[in-house]
């Protein structure tokens, strides 16, 4: 599953699997997305903007896209590919730590916010 070509690591899944992981990776995105624009909050927001920024490197540049496209900087590519994937885990984990915080900490009282 890892080849080290030039010294970095390659992955070399068939063209299905990369689109099952590229379909799967971005409904998950989506999802964030959609569930952002009904319950977000500005401290949720930010890491699902970040990984919807991530993401797109993360999964299309693929060995075949590389080699189609990059050929003589296939090195350079892969290593923006695996920084890319490094930040959008976590990202993802930064927002579902927000999520859980905004979730399990009871809203502040009215009353504490309007005194002066």
């Amino acid at each position: 599953m890892e080849i080290l070509a030039m010294g970095m690591p390659r992955w070399n899944f068939s063209d299905a699997v990369e689109t099952r992981i590229r379909i799967t990776c971005l409904l998950i995105t989506v999802g964030i997305m959609v569930y952002e624009y009904f319950n977000g909050d500005s401290s949720t927001q930010y890491p699902a903007m970040y990984i919807c920024v991530f993401i797109f490197p993360a999964v299309y540049f693929t060995n075949r896209i590389q080699t189609k496209y990059f050929p003589f900087m296939k090195e350079y590519v892969q290593a923006t590919r695996i920084a890319a994937i490094i930040m959008t885990l976590s990202s993802f984990a930064v927002w579902c730590y927000a999520t859980y915080l905004r979730l399990s900490i009871p809203p502040m009282p009215s009353h504490l916010i309007f005194t002066q």
